[in-house]
């Protein structure tokens, strides 16, 4: 089964472009070497993160997230169980949010990550909604690795 997590958070400092493409760099090394996959998307000093992959590895590594101290968790969700990952074949990608933004979902990833209290859809109706986005994010970029 895979496991899949995903979270916003709050950075310490203001991130550069080069600083974004480091950390993606850095995550796509760890992440092939624990079998994690997934994607990150930065708007005003915010990330949101989606990954996936073994529990065991999937649990390590948000205990991690939580104990980096150049960001501060703010929201995060645990999928239930999967058979299968959304992307297979990106051990990290980095995208823009524009590119979220053309098609269609950045108003979720507004609602779920940046509203406050967030109680306008039930926590499985959510998970559905981020399900059919991932679903998205895959299905329009699967040329881009």
């Amino acid at each position: 089964m895979i496991s899949s997590y995903i979270y916003s958070s709050q950075t310490n400092d203001e991130i550069e472009i080069e600083s974004l493409k480091d950390i993606q760099t850095i995550a796509k090394r760890e992440n092939l070497a624990h079998s994690i996959t997934g994607y990150l998307t930065y708007k005003k000093e915010t990330f949101i993160q989606y990954i996936e992959g073994p529990e065991k590895e999937i649990e390590q590594l948000i205990k991690n997230l939580h104990n980096d101290k150049r960001h501060t968790i703010l929201k995060s969700i645990h999928f239930p169980p999967k058979t299968e990952r959304v992307f297979k074949d990106w051990s990290m990608r980095y995208i823009e949010y524009g590119e979220l933004i053309e098609i269609g979902f950045h108003e979720l990833l507004e609602t779920v990550f940046f509203t406050v209290d967030n109680k306008i859809f039930e926590e499985d109706r959510v998970i559905e909604k981020l399900n059919q986005m991932l679903e998205k994010i895959a299905t329009t970029q699967k040329n881009i690795k």
